[in-house]
């Protein structure tokens, strides 16, 4: 029956993937692998990134990957798929591209999920090679509870090595795995290195569905491996279950591998296992807490003259420019999460008025910066080009200080349900990369995310170190009071040049939004943040959304609207 979709054949599927016998392109060192995955377009027949990848995992040929890739399941449609696997030499550029490459493997979702043990090796391929061995890939498949539980867990280990008198203390860290359907283990969590023979690791959570996949009696391997050479894959490791853990059972004995010698009596101990369900991002929604969004954006002269065509500022066109285009995917979306959908939007780099400024409103009314939607920050970035002089330098600090005193202003006031997005619109390479990088550990404590759009062609390296995801933001011993300081992973960088096709452009918002929730969570669970209970209104309470008035769009109404 026409409008009705498939209630069972949809499904999110999880793919544990690892690789084996992998070409060793480095001289001096194994490769540093990683798999991206590929989609092909069914309508266009063409092959589309995604943002679906494993982690870096560091001189290993034969690597098992941590970070596992989660799709959805149509039965209905043919999902070809894609799993490209490179060696990492450039770590600060997230573009896949420009790493080298070692070998692609393609099938199909459904022959993966249908294959017997829903686990499939393929032999990876490189045209340029030919026939010549480049490893294999081995991809696994298990359909994802729909569990909320998260479990907290933190772990220490007794008398690991026996390090006798002269040896050094060695760098253990932890790594769980689960047991696959097809009775093999793959890895789901890795700790941090501690230097110690009995390391105390940091609490962390994780979803259950990533532990054990919602059943508390599945069983997991506790590893602890130490990172140096010449030494086995694993020290010693232990088994338990989530309920094991949670129910009151502290101690497991460890048991070493055959090349490996242990201290005496080692055990690895619970020094805290519960599971609780969160509340989710839609929680707090739906109990008041808005989203506001704040816009920054670049006037520095590399620009070039907004009267020129080949300016990344030049309005005259029949399409968007990049900064129009950025403010325009990320704006749609976000304004729906803040009732009064009330902007304040700023400039930086440039002369207003004939006053060099970082944090100008664009409105020019210094106490009320803020204007009304999507369309509000659309027209006054077109009108400040009649007092505007492009300028210099690009420097970040100043409106992330100020964005930070404000949000801290409404904090003293006793609002704890609103959460910022700082959006930051820019074309160069930053100047104030130290005072940037403090200003965001400043603010990591705060209800805060910061969202980074690069336009044009300029080199955006220090961005990526600011997207923080794989190497946390740092700053010397000398500032904060004499400590090192780190901060939570605030900051989400994308470049428009990525995005350029059509079809690319479907998954801007996504690439710039997709981490925000999780940030979002992570705050409120720090500060013990709970949600209102959700907001009941009567149908008669409601007033017309003017946004979705259908005499705004041209589009001629399907024909079965009647």
């Amino acid at each position: 029956m026409r409008g009705l979709h498939p209630q069972y054949a949809h499904s999110q599927v999880e793919l544990k993937i690892s690789c084996r016998k992998l070409v060793d392109i480095d001289y001096l060192s194994k490769s540093d692998p990683q798999v991206i995955l590929l989609i092909k377009d069914q309508k266009t027949l063409k092959w589309k990134s995604t943002l679906h990848k494993t982690e870096v995992i560091v001189n290993d040929l034969n690597p098992n990957f941590v970070k596992s890739i989660l799709i959805e399941f149509l039965f209905e449609e043919l999902q070809q798929l894609r799993f490209i696997v490179v060696d990492v030499d450039k770590p600060s550029n997230p573009d896949w591209r420009v790493q080298e490459f070692v070998g692609q493997f393609d099938c199909d979702l459904g022959s993966i999920v249908g294959s017997v043990g829903r686990i499939m090796k393929g032999k990876l391929i490189s045209a340029k090679h030919g026939r010549k061995p480049r490893g294999e890939i081995i991809i696994s498949a298990e359909e994802v509870s729909d569990s909320k539980r998260v479990a907290k867990l933190k772990f220490l280990a007794h008398n690991v090595i026996d390090k006798g008198i002269f040896k050094s203390k060695p760098n253990l860290f932890l790594v769980l795995n689960r047991v696959n359907e097809d009775t093999t283990f793959s890895p789901v969590y890795e700790t941090k290195e501690i230097v110690s023979a009995s390391p105390e690791w940091d609490e962390f959570s994780i979803k259950e569905t990533t532990l054990c996949n919602g059943d508390q009696d599945r069983t997991i391997k506790a590893q602890i491996k130490q990172r140096k050479k010449n030494v086995p894959p694993a020290l010693c490791e232990t088994e338990f279950t989530l309920r094991e853990v949670i129910s009151g059972e502290r101690k497991f004995v460890l048991r070493p591998e055959k090349a490996g010698k242990l201290g005496k009596d080692p055990y690895l101990q619970v020094v805290k296992g519960l599971v609780t369900e969160p509340p989710s991002f839609l929680d707090y929604i739906a109990g008041g807490t808005q989203i506001n969004l704040v816009v920054a954006i670049d006037f520095t002269g590399s620009n070039g003259d907004p009267r020129s065509k080949t300016s990344l500022h030049y309005t005259g066109g029949s399409k968007d420019n990049e900064y129009q285009s950025a403010i325009r995917s990320v704006g749609t979306i976000l304004e729906a999460y803040d009732h009064d959908r009330m902007f304040p939007v700023y400039g930086f780099g440039g002369k207003f008025n004939g006053v060099l400024s970082h944090i100008h409103p664009l409105n020019n009314n210094l106490t009320r910066p803020e204007v009304q939607g999507v369309d509000g920050i659309l027209e006054a970035y077109s009108r400040t080009f009649d007092s505007l002089e492009l300028y210099g330098p690009t420097n970040f600090s100043p409106i992330i200080k100020q964005t930070a005193d404000k949000i801290k202003q409404e904090l003293r006031s006793g609002n704890l349900k609103s959460y910022y997005i700082l959006l930051i619109i820019t074309d160069g390479v930053i100047t104030d990369m130290d005072s940037t990088v403090k200003a965001i550990i400043s603010a990591t404590s705060l209800p805060l995310s910061i969202i980074i759009v690069g336009v044009g062609n300029a080199d955006f390296a220090n961005m990526n170190i600011l997207d923080a995801d794989d190497n946390p933001l740092k700053v010397s011993q000398k500032s904060f009071d004499g400590k090192t300081v780190v901060g939570r992973d605030i900051v989400q960088f994308v470049a428009m040049r990525d995005f350029q096709t059509e079809t690319a452009r479907y998954y801007l918002p996504k690439a710039v939004l997709e981490e925000i929730p999780d940030q979002f969570i992570h705050y409120m669970d720090k500060n013990n943040i709970k949600p209102n209970p959700k907001i009941q209104k009567n149908a008669q309470e409601l007033s017309y959304d003017t946004r979705f008035d259908r005499d705004q769009y041209d589009d001629a109404l399907p024909e079965y609207y009647a």
